[in-house]
């Protein structure tokens, strides 16, 4: 009985999941697939969870994140002047 439910459960959320990703699809520039468990980020506070959902989403404080306000907006790291200020950079390769 208990396989019958662990299948069952298994085929259920394959289908919500391929029913999300046929109804809103996510965006071109989101990398990351849908899920139906929360991210292991949402245990940290408000702030720290909300910056992450911001960078994952390419719509942070970033110069390389695209704006709504200002398309024309300068990529490049202002700190180091050498490449677009995206997360990679900004945390792992920036000199600065």
């Amino acid at each position: 009985m208990k396989s019958a439910y662990q299948a069952l459960r298994a085929q259920a959320r394959n289908m919500l999941l391929q029913d999300w990703a046929t109804d809103a699809p996510t965006l071109p520039y989101y990398d990351f697939p849908p899920s139906l468990s929360p991210h292991p980020f949402m245990g940290l506070r408000k702030f720290v969870a909300r910056r992450i959902h911001l960078i994952r989403a390419a719509k942070s404080y970033l110069a390389a994140h695209p704006s709504w306000f200002d398309e024309n907006q300068e990529t490049t790291c202002p700190q180091c002047g050498t490449e677009p200020e995206t997360f990679p950079h900004a945390i792992l390769t920036c000199p600065a």
